[in-house]
């Protein structure tokens, strides 16, 4: 599941956001960019085919209904399976540990990882 430079831009915005959005939404979003319209919206229909992006509703616009989107896949569960797409299954444990040494072990992610251990094992 690759992405291009741009649908990454766009989907830091949805995952930024805190709520479904409509393409209109999105242009307003990233005033550092000048997209068209077009191109907006042949993104958006790229990132649900490609899985990580979905169709949750409708907003009115101006006189008209406007699709409204969100993630399908969080931040993390993205990177995961770009990860999974390129690393070997033999080197995951040493990616787990390379990770795992990098951050503070606080209770809530033991919480996660057991639960993650448990779920998997089933």
């Amino acid at each position: 599941m690759h992405l291009t430079k741009s649908e990454q831009q766009i989907m830091e915005i949805f995952w930024q956001a805190d709520h479904p959005m409509a393409q209109t939404e999105v242009v307003s979003t990233c005033v550092d960019r000048k997209w068209k319209e077009r191109s907006i919206f042949s993104m958006l229909n790229s990132l649900m085919e490609k899985g990580v992006l979905k169709e949750v509703g409708f907003v009115r616009s101006g006189k008209t209904y406007a699709r409204t989107f969100e993630p399908a896949l969080s931040h993390a569960e993205y990177l995961a399976e770009v990860i999974v797409e390129q690393l070997p299954a033999d080197q995951f444990p040493e990616l787990l540990a390379a990770l795992l040494k990098r951050v503070e072990i606080t209770p809530a992610i033991q919480k996660e990882l057991r639960t993650a251990v448990r779920e998997n094992g089933q």
